[in-house]
């Protein structure tokens, strides 16, 4: 308690200090701010080093990395823990932070983030921390307010000069990867999945790009049962489905399910609701993917894909699609599913519920 009660004396006496001498120190409608901060910064993290456009980094804290380099115009793939200059958690990536904090979920998705490295995209002073880190590298470092623009700006001054609505924020990261082009590293992620042998007992073992029904699609028939007619385009399917994300352990984690028909599966998985009702789904179908629907509604197009590849299949027939985020929920991800996310769906036909 003495210590806290000494640490905000000594930043009482550096804001009045600094006050007093910069008053002739015009930095526009930040002004007061930009004493506030660097008062702060003197007394509670004297040893941080200033970088780029004006964020200050804490070099005890630095982690070289040696993979993949972080540049301009693409993406980088990272975990990270945010806080106020108080130290109190606003954001974390990881499962560890979520415990500590007693907010765990285990329903909840915890793992990497996938962040655009284009300025206007991505908070300036962010952008100054992460370029030229490289994978497997780690940082500690202050974002004061104004840089917490999305702006694009070469000074500190500019960001000065312009109102903000942000606060000062201390960032943890850590680069898991970066890529150029975010399709071709999910379909590296995929593939890297496929060479497991657990998954999917190796059914995907010997899966190549070329054998993409469309791109970024993959499709394996688990069991097939044929029917004995065709599906006309009015046909009514009824199906048990279970989505999960990929099974990458570094990067999204061990297959967290995310939505299923299945109670059984919604326990086990902490996703039960007792507003929901679990029965097979009615699968409307059409006269492509693209005009199948899921209980009335439209589905994503890697979903309308694996079950447009069970075609004229009779109940007990079992096939499981994975494709990325370009045919599932894109850029802005749904729920449990983060953007950019490669994803798997289990499919099974099954008999008409009474």
């Amino acid at each position: 308690m003495m210590k806290t009660i000494y640490k905000i004396s000594m930043f009482i006496a550096a804001a009045m200090a600094f006050g007093s001498c910069a008053k002739n120190v015009s930095v526009g409608v930040n002004e007061a701010d930009k004493r506030y901060f660097d008062a702060w910064l003197s007394v509670n993290a004297p040893e941080a080093e200033r970088e780029g456009r004006g964020i200050y980094v804490f070099p005890e804290y630095t982690v070289e990395g040696t993979g993949a380099t972080v540049e301009k115009d693409g993406f980088v793939i990272w975990k990270y823990v945010i806080r106020n200059l108080d130290g109190s958690i606003i954001s974390y990536t990881d499962k560890q932070h979520a415990e500590q904090l007693g907010s765990y979920d285990p329903a909840s998705y915890y793992g990497v983030q996938v962040q655009t490295t284009t300025p206007e995209t991505i908070r300036a002073g962010i952008y100054d921390a992460i370029i030229g880190m490289k994978a497997g590298g780690e940082k500690r470092f202050i974002v004061p307010e104004w840089l917490m623009s999305y702006s694009n700006f070469a000074t500190e001054e500019e960001y000065l000069a312009q109102e903000t609505e942000y606060s000062n924020t201390i960032y943890e990261v850590k680069v898991m990867d970066f890529a150029k082009n975010i399709n071709d590293w999910q379909l590296g992620k995929m593939r890297e999945c496929f060479c497991n042998p657990d998954f999917y007992d190796g059914a995907f073992a010997d899966t190549q790009i070329k054998d993409s029904t469309s791109l970024g699609f993959y499709f394996k028939m688990l069991d097939k049962v044929e029917s004995k007619k065709e599906f006309p385009t009015d046909t009514t399917i009824y199906i048990n489905y279970t989505g999960r994300l990929l099974n990458l352990p570094d990067y999204y984690g061990d297959g967290l399910v995310f939505d299923t028909t299945i109670e059984n599966l919604a326990k086990d998985n902490h996703l039960y609701s007792g507003s929901k009702t679990y029965e097979p789904a009615a699968i409307k179908w059409g006269e492509t993917h693209a005009d199948i629907t899921l209980d009335g509604s439209n589905v994503v197009s890697g979903f309308s894909q694996t079950v447009w590849n069970m075609v004229n299949c009779a109940p007990g027939t079992k096939a499981v699609g994975v494709f990325y985020s370009d045919l599932g929920y894109g850029y802005n991800g749904s729920g449990n599913i983060p953007p950019y996310a490669p994803l798997v769906f289990e499919i099974e036909i099954v008999e008409k519920p009474e």
